[in-house]
């Protein structure tokens, strides 16, 4: 909705030279747009490898967790949402006693 009510109040058309090349009379909008588009995919080509690389050391992570297992709750303990273990004595809150 905004980008109609942007592109209905900004109907000015612009020239635009890059290098060689050159377009006559195109839209703002499309000239925001295309710059938009173009520095969100920037921004995740320049991200990829770094998320493929933390991706790769979390797999291996978990692999080398799962081989040792080394995390085991005992079956008296209560393990809350976030894995912490609260102990045999826990009673279930701050205000219960």
């Amino acid at each position: 909705m905004l980008l109609v009510i942007f592109t209905v109040q900004n109907q000015l058309l612009l020239n635009i030279k890059f290098i060689h090349w050159e377009m006559k009379d195109v839209p703002v909008v499309y000239v925001l747009l295309f710059g938009l588009i173009f520095g969100f995919l920037l921004s995740m080509m320049i991200q990829l490898p770094t998320i493929i690389k933390l991706r790769r050391d979390l797999k291996k992570v978990v692999r080398e967790l799962e081989k040792s297992e080394e995390i085991v709750a005992d079956k008296d303990e209560v393990v809350d949402s976030e894995g912490v273990s609260m102990g045999s004595d826990y009673k279930g809150g701050f205000f219960n006693e």
